[in-house]
């Protein structure tokens, strides 16, 4: 396996680095948006993104990973080495300047957000002109918390969804913790952003069929037959969805449940939901 001597990697030594300051100022989500850049923690997330079209700018690795890499970050270093990306060694004090909280990661990367577009989604997912296809969509509105969004995009990930649809969103995509908790899905999934309104219309020109999860509704997600083309929509957990997504067109469904809480985390809900219509379907 190459060391870092081999790959002739810079070592710094001092969380004063401009390159390590500028690293440690995308933890906050005004620096992301000013720079157009945010980070991806872990080794493999990091490759994950790349293998996903991600263009990273640089990793950060530290010094430990540099002195014994293991296989996770032996394959990212010959991978960077070969896609031109520069990597930097950081001993531990500049390494836990750019770090977060209390983890421990061994790389971080610098990276370019991709474009969330609705204008190109098509081009960056499997959505084909014929009417027959299946197409299947989670579409998130105004979801609030970054942990949910990251949990939303591995349910999206593993149900095999076209596309996740994020309505007015509230929170910052690229916040380090929703690329975190989604292990990766936030960038396997493709991904389109914008009003509600736009993405509502959006769906219906493809007529795909909206069902809205409701705690409300009157007809539970197991008495529907769901259509090839179809979206989910789930609103915050705090909120709800709002009015504006119970025009006639758009089906109320409902989660039964039982206990004394009436509201269930957005990707769990998502789960339910997705896998549903997954059962639903023909297999392939």
């Amino acid at each position: 396996m190459e060391s870092a001597s081999d790959l002739n990697i810079e070592l710094i030594t001092s969380p004063a680095n401009p390159r390590v300051k500028f690293a440690a100022s995308l933890r906050d989500a005004k620096a992301r948006r000013r720079e157009n850049r945010f980070l991806i923690d872990g080794a493999q997330s990091i490759s994950v993104a790349i293998a996903s079209g991600i263009e990273c700018t640089e990793i950060f690795l530290s010094q430990e990973a540099l002195d014994l890499p293991d296989d996770q970050i032996g394959k990212l270093m010959k991978l960077s080495e070969a896609l031109g990306i520069r990597c930097r060694g950081l001993i531990e004090a500049p390494m836990q300047k750019i770090q977060y909280g209390q983890q421990d990661q061994q790389a971080i990367a610098v990276a370019i957000p991709s474009d969330t577009s609705l204008k190109t989604l098509p081009s960056r997912s499997n959505i084909t002109v014929s009417p027959s296809s299946y197409e299947l969509f989670l579409v998130l509105d105004r979801l609030e918390k970054p942990g949910n969004l990251g949990a939303a995009m591995r349910t999206a990930d593993a149900a095999g969804a076209t596309a996740v649809l994020l309505s007015d969103p509230t929170c910052d995509l690229w916040n380090p913790n929703a690329i975190r908790s989604s292990l990766g899905a936030i960038f396997t999934v493709p991904i389109a952003s914008g009003a509600w309104s736009e993405i509502y219309s959006w769906l219906s020109e493809r007529s795909v069929r909206c069902f809205a999860a409701r705690t409300d509704g009157k007809e539970p997600y197991w008495g529907i037959r769901y259509p090839s083309k179809t979206a989910i929509v789930i609103g915050s957990e705090a909120h709800g969805l709002e009015d504006r997504w119970k025009k006639q067109e758009i089906h109320p469904i409902n989660i039964p449940m039982f206990g004394k809480i009436d509201s269930l985390n957005a990707s769990i809900t998502g789960s339910i939901l997705l896998f549903e219509v997954i059962r639903q379907r023909p297999t392939h």
